[in-house]
C-alpha cells in the first residue's frame, strides 16, 4: 500500500469514528508531506480520542513511509489546503470548494512560499 492510500483508507476510518468531523487532503511532493485539514477546530484540539487516534495514525504513517511526513491542521493554520486530492465529510467544506481555491501556501514570518500546481482537466 502506498502512502497516499494508506492515509485514505485511515481518513474513511476516521470518519467512520467520528461523523460530525471533516477532512481533505493534499501531498506537497516539493517536501514530501502529506498534509490533512481536519475540522472542526474543536475535535482536532479537545477531543482526547481523536489526539489519541492522530497520534497513533501519525506515528504509524512515520514508521512505515518514512522519510515522507504527515501534518494535521485545522482551521487558521499557517499551512493552507488549496484543490485537495480528495475529501472526506465535505458537508463543511463544499462552500469553500465550489469557489476557487488558493493555491497551496506555506507562511512563514520570514519567507512566504507558493506553490502552484496547474492540473489540466480533459473534456
Amino acid at each position: 500500500m502506498n502512502p497516499k492510500d494508506f492515509i485514505k483508507t485511515r481518513l474513511n476510518e476516521l470518519r467512520n469514528i467520528f461523523q460530525e468531523l471533516s477532512s481533505k487532503y493534499k501531498f506537497n511532493p516539493t517536501t514530501d508531506t502529506h498534509i490533512v485539514d481536519v475540522r472542526p477546530i474543536e475535535f482536532y484540539s479537545k477531543n482526547m480520542d481523536y489526539i489519541k487516534y492522530e497520534a497513533d495514525f501519525s506515528f504509524e504513517f512515520d514508521n512505515l513511509f518514512y522519510p515522507e511526513t504527515i501534518l494535521f491542521i485545522s482551521e487558521y493554520p499557517l499551512t493552507e489546503i488549496g484543490n485537495p486530492d480528495f475529501v472526506f465529510g465535505a458537508n463543511q467544506f463544499s462552500e469553500e470548494l465550489q469557489r476557487i481555491v488558493p493555491p497551496l501556501v506555506f507562511k512563514n514570518p520570514m519567507v512566504e512560499t507558493h506553490f502552484d500546481f496547474d492540473y489540466a482537466l480533459a473534456a
